[in-house]
């Protein structure tokens, strides 16, 4: 692997990030994008492709792309190569290797905050406009974004919650980037509704 190929890489990741409409796949376009080697050589910031290329598999820089961008979308690569893109990288391949240990103890802290004036239900309602707990748990750093697209794709609160939540900022931006992320999630939908189920009835 050399410079340009994990350029195109960044590329290909960035567009599926960052496409206005969500209008480039990744995956539909196999990771194909118009990215011409004359192009490339004339940038400053090849080097920065050039130090990847020497670091990482092929499978591994798209992943340390995928990290980084799940972090923050408006990343420059001079953003992502050094030590806060490779701590973002090791911070998510450990949430991934590990995925439904973190999962299972995102649950339990979820399901902790439910009392006799909060329900299950409660937890991914939205009212008055508001954001409800399970995304304010979120935002707070206290359940991991896999958690939040899985629970979601079990529960599906997320279409309720596009047409309850009143501002316009920050829930349209996570939804859009839990959508694109989804994609690349790899996890059995049956064992993790199972898992939800025998940590409800455990309550």
């Amino acid at each position: 692997m050399n410079g340009f190929e994990v350029y195109k890489i960044y590329l290909a990741v960035k567009l599926h990030f960052t496409s206005k409409n969500q209008s480039y796949d990744f995956h539909k376009h196999n990771g194909r994008t118009t990215a011409r080697l004359e192009t490339f050589t004339k940038r400053r910031d090849k080097y920065f492709f050039h130090k990847l290329s020497r670091t990482y598999s092929d499978s591994d820089v798209t992943n340390y792309f995928i990290s980084n961008f799940i972090s923050n979308t408006n990343l420059w690569v001079g953003d992502i190569i050094g030590k806060s893109g490779d701590e973002n990288y090791k911070l998510w391949s450990k949430r991934i290797e590990a995925l439904h240990y973190y999962y299972e103890q995102d649950i339990e802290y979820i399901l902790s905050m439910i009392t006799k004036k909060l329900s299950f239900d409660d937890l991914f309602t939205s009212k008055d406009g508001q954001h409800p707990p399970i995304l304010k748990y979120f935002l707070s750093k206290k359940i991991n974004i896999e958690t939040l697209i899985i629970l979601d794709d079990i529960l599906n609160f997320s279409k309720r919650l596009n047409k309850t939540i009143k501002e316009k900022v920050i829930w349209p931006k996570l939804y859009d980037r839990m959508i694109r992320y989804k994609s690349f999630l790899k996890y059995n939908t049956t064992k993790y509704k199972m898992t939800l189920k025998k940590k409800v009835k455990e309550m």
